[in-house]
């Protein structure tokens, strides 16, 4: 019952959190997947396993709750070849996380759920940047998912344990950008503002199992299937000059209704645990991810439809990608544990399509992290650095966004963790 509470508690707490803005995909939430995530798979023992690899949560014995807070500090700053220039406004996000699983054999069934936020973005610029770009880029992007995941969890044998969950998505989406009205009603007239929003539920599911093919040695897998969520919600054209007969022509209004899809990506991963001595392990991850499923964006915007000028869906064009990397933990004692790791993942976005609003490069994830059990209660606290290498982009199909992109995080993530 107290597991319960908890995790409505924080649904109505989490909604309030803006996501972190890593490409589409958040880097792992809990402090010991964050230390270690480029090798967890196979590895991670605490109750945010439930969404990454369920099946780890077969062999509890105790319920338990884990409750992450995380604070991202962001650097992200775009030179235009047009000699425009803008920096992310608001470089600070706090997001967070819950999870909680209940032994139903002890060892040997569980259930678990969580709430997390592994997919958004939120990109916000000065709304008074240069002219060159003020009128191609949204000076506020942000995409919030909050993924709710139901898992079972049964080890078939001494050496084998099975999982299948649920992903129930609950999605926003926010565009704004300023407009020329111009356009529309001659030299001199205001700029506005095109504001959309909306939000929407999708479902989807996925399954792991991990299996001991030797004393002391993990293989995990995981697959997850893509989750498509249609939005609906307003636009608001802010500013519309009224009476102007090119606006009344196309039947424009200040307000409308707003249209749109995304299917966040499927994916299949790999994981290999070893314990090299008994203070020691090691874990080594592989990761495929459908990110082509992240395709053109439709914008549909009802009658106003026509303020868009033919330019109707965010045209993405996104690649597959990998992730792969390792994770090292050192147990100093039976209560205090070190760890840190490295992940590489693979851009999606290729230069044709590259948008300021989402603007990444190759990643590389440097953790490290330490982490105290006791007898009830567990603490671990980790420290990321998120690096993308300096990218310049030429060739795009907005002339306006070819140039060169700055783009780092700085991550602290704090797990707290109750038994009962």
């Amino acid at each position: 019952m107290k597991s319960s509470l908890l995790l409505l508690l924080f649904l109505l707490l989490v909604h309030g959190f803006s996501p972190a803005a890593e490409t589409l995909s958040v880097v792992p939430d809990s402090a010991q997947a964050l230390a270690t995530a480029g090798g967890r798979f196979a590895n991670l023992d605490d109750a945010s396993a439930v969404r990454v690899a369920p099946a780890n949560i077969a062999g509890m014995t105790e319920a338990q709750v884990l409750m992450n807070a995380a604070v991202w500090n962001g650097d992200i700053r775009f030179d235009s070849n047009t000699g425009a220039s803008v920096k992310m406004s608001e470089s600070w996000i706090f997001p967070g996380s819950l999870y909680t699983v209940i032994p139903i054999i002890p060892g040997k069934l569980a259930f678990g759920i969580g709430a997390s936020t592994p997919f958004g973005m939120a990109t916000k610029y000065p709304k008074d940047m240069d002219p060159a770009l003020k009128y191609q880029l949204a000076y506020e992007s942000r995409l919030l998912a909050i993924d709710i995941t139901p898992a079972i969890a049964w080890k078939v044998t001494d050496s084998l344990s099975v999982a299948a969950g649920m992903d129930i998505i609950y999605s926003e989406l926010t565009i704004r950008r300023a407009y020329p009205w111009a356009l529309w009603a001659g030299p001199g007239t205001p700029d506005g503002e095109l504001s959309l929003q909306g939000d929407g539920w999708g479902f989807g599911a996925y399954a792991s199992a991990n299996w001991t093919i030797a004393k002391g040695h993990r293989l995990a897998v995981m697959g997850r299937l893509p989750v498509k969520v249609n939005y609906s919600g307003d636009l608001e054209a802010k500013g519309m000059p009224a009476g102007v007969p090119a606006l009344l022509a196309v039947g424009a209004t200040p307000t409308s209704s707003f249209k749109s899809d995304m299917t966040f990506p499927g994916s299949i991963a790999v994981g290999y645990g070893i314990d090299v001595t008994d203070r020691l392990t090691l874990g080594f991850d592989f990761q495929w991810s459908r990110n082509s499923s992240h395709d053109d964006i439709p914008i549909d915007i009802g009658n106003n439809q026509a303020l868009l000028a033919g330019n109707n869906a965010a045209l993405l064009g996104w690649k597959n990608s990998i992730d792969l990397g390792t994770g090292i933990t050192y147990a100093l004692d039976e209560r205090w544990k070190l760890r840190c790791g490295y992940l590489f993942s693979e851009t999606s976005q290729t230069a044709a399509n590259y948008t300021p609003s989402v603007a990444t490069n190759d990643r590389h994830v440097f953790g490290v992290g330490i982490g105290w059990r006791g007898e009830r209660q567990s603490i671990d606290l980790a420290y990321a650095f998120v690096y993308n290498p300096i990218r310049t982009i030429s060739g795009n199909a907005t002339p306006a966004f070819d140039g060169r992109y700055k783009h780092q995080w700085h991550v602290i993530s704090l797990s707290l963790t109750h038994r009962f």
